[in-house]
């Protein structure tokens, strides 16, 4: 008797192609795997990279996204910002030009090939930039909880002047100045 074939997709995907993620609900196996996620359902994006027929990566159209993960999603690009800005001194940051400055950040799903469905030809736009001013003075609150976002028990990293620096390098070629004294 022959085996029946596995059934496989009648769509072979590719990048650039524009799709929808199929409504339906999760299997337990599906659940305890991590292989699909009904609050993705009905999510439009175009496919970025197929791996294999289980694995294709979907970036994801932020008018698809339902209003809470519009939101953490936001919040997650203010937050990126802001630690981005920060690590950057006053003159790195004047050059910035305001394009770099509102940078955004995809929202990339992997998806089996069996989930996807045609979707809409055009995604709709969605402006995510947030003001300049705000993105500088947010403070890293967790909104969620009204907690600091970084761990309060880690110590900040100061930045060092000049001097302390130079003073710091000194110090440093003097100790491995006077190891390689020793060695020898």
């Amino acid at each position: 008797m022959p085996k029946a074939k596995a059934k496989t997709p009648s769509k072979r995907w590719k990048p650039g192609d524009r799709v929808k993620v199929r409504q339906r609900k999760a299997t337990d196996a599906e659940r305890e795997g991590f292989t699909y996620f009904e609050h993705l359902a009905g999510l439009t994006g175009t496919i970025r990279n197929v791996f294999n027929q289980d694995e294709i990566a979907v970036s994801v159209d932020f008018a698809s996204m339902p209003e809470g993960m519009l939101k953490a999603h936001t919040e997650a690009v203010k937050r990126m910002r802001a630690k981005f800005l920060a690590g950057l001194s006053e003159e790195q940051r004047r050059g910035l030009s305001p394009e770099e400055k509102r940078f955004s950040a995809n929202y990339v799903i992997l998806v089996k090939a069996s989930d996807l469905e045609p979707g809409p030809a055009k995604a709709k736009a969605v402006d995510l930039s947030l003001e300049d001013e705000e993105v500088e003075a947010y403070e890293g609150e967790n909104v969620a909880q009204g907690i600091l976002y970084d761990d309060p028990e880690v110590p900040e990293g100061a930045r060092l002047s000049p001097e302390d620096l130079d003073k710091a390098e000194e110090e440093e070629l003097k100790k491995r100045t006077s190891r390689k004294k020793k060695r020898s």
